[in-house]
Parts: C-alpha cells; structure tokens; sequence
C-alpha cells in the first residue's frame, strides 16, 4: 500500500507545474511551466518546438523524475516477488534507495540550471526565485508545485522502502518453523563410561 502510494505521488510531482511566472498588475498573467510543456491562458505547447532555451534543462528534469517513476514501480514488483521468494527483497531497497536519490537530484538540479539557461539568451531571470520591475510591469517567478512537492516525496518514498524491505524480509515465502520444544529431560543419551 505505501509503495503505491509513492507512485502515486511520483505521479502527481511529474504532472504539476515546476516553475511559474507571474506578470501584470495584480498578476494579469500567469504562466505554468510543467516538466513537459508550459502553459499560458489554457494554451499549453511542448519545449521542443516552442523554445530551445527551455530544451536544455526541463527535459533533464523530467527524465529525472521519470525514473524515479519507474524506479518506484519496480519496487513494487520486487515486493510482490518478494511475498514469494525473501531474495527479492534486496531488489526493494535498491530500486528505492536509487528511486529516491533519482528523485531529490531532480528539483537540486532544476533549481541551478533553470537561471543559467534562461540568464544565457540575456533574459532578466538571473534566479531561480525573483521579481523584475520593467516599464511599470512587474514580473514574479519560482518554484512550482511541483518543485516544493518533490522533497516531501522523498521522504515517503524513502519511508515506503523501509516499511516494504522490513515487511518483506520479516513474511517472505518461506514457512518459518522452528524445532519442536523437547524438555532438556526428554533428551536420552547413553552414558559412556
């Protein structure tokens, strides 16, 4: 059920917003930049067609977070293989452990290419979080959803793969049974003289 539920998140961090801009006097506009496309006013395009700044590093991100998807759905499969076979459970911590390291290094890395990519082409975005004042307009950016999301699911997904090796460990496929209790008196032995 816990890993589950990390997909689920994982999910939800892949499809929410990474980056927003706001623009106009009291915020007129508002731009949604998602891992795969942004968003203005309802109308939604995709980085490789729309802009080659943006190509460089949400991508990246995304790709990043992707495998920790993927990472996270084979967990799962390791913990079902693991109900039969207690080797398998190996493989949940790996996939976890790997999973969620793949998913913290996506928000670090967003966070340092986005100003570098979008400063290169001369725009005023020179942080990641920031405001400009320009003729009157003044524009407003950072982190999305999504980007403040991804720590947190970290943490579940971390403690998802906790609970899942120890439950795994603790119930695999094999019968556990111990020796029959034989009182210390029942035990015959021949002296030997």
């Amino acid at each position: 059920m816990f890993v589950t539920l990390t997909i689920s998140l994982v999910l939800v961090v892949a499809s929410l917003p990474w980056w927003d801009l706001h623009y106009g006097s009291p915020w007129n506009e508002t731009q949604r930049y998602y891992l795969g496309g942004m968003c203005v006013e309802g109308s939604c395009q995709d980085y490789y067609t729309d802009s080659i700044r943006h190509y460089t590093y949400f991508p990246q991100t995304y790709g990043l977070v992707l495998t920790a998807l993927a990472l996270s759905v084979f967990e799962l499969a390791f913990l079902i293989l693991a109900i039969f076979e207690r080797k398998f459970a190996v493989g949940i911590l790996v996939t976890g452990l790997l999973g969620s390291i793949t998913l913290m290094v996506a928000p670090i890395y967003f966070y340092f290419a986005l100003p570098v990519g979008l400063s290169s082409d001369g725009a005023f975005f020179t942080n990641f979080f920031g405001s400009y004042t320009e003729r009157g307009m003044t524009y407003t950016w950072g982190g999305g959803p999504g980007w403040f999301m991804a720590p947190f699911v970290v943490i579940v997904f971390l403690a998802a793969t906790v609970v899942a090796f120890f439950a795994a460990s603790d119930s695999a496929g094999e019968t556990r049974r111990s020796r029959p209790f034989r009182p210390l008196a029942a035990v015959s032995r021949s002296p030997r003289d």
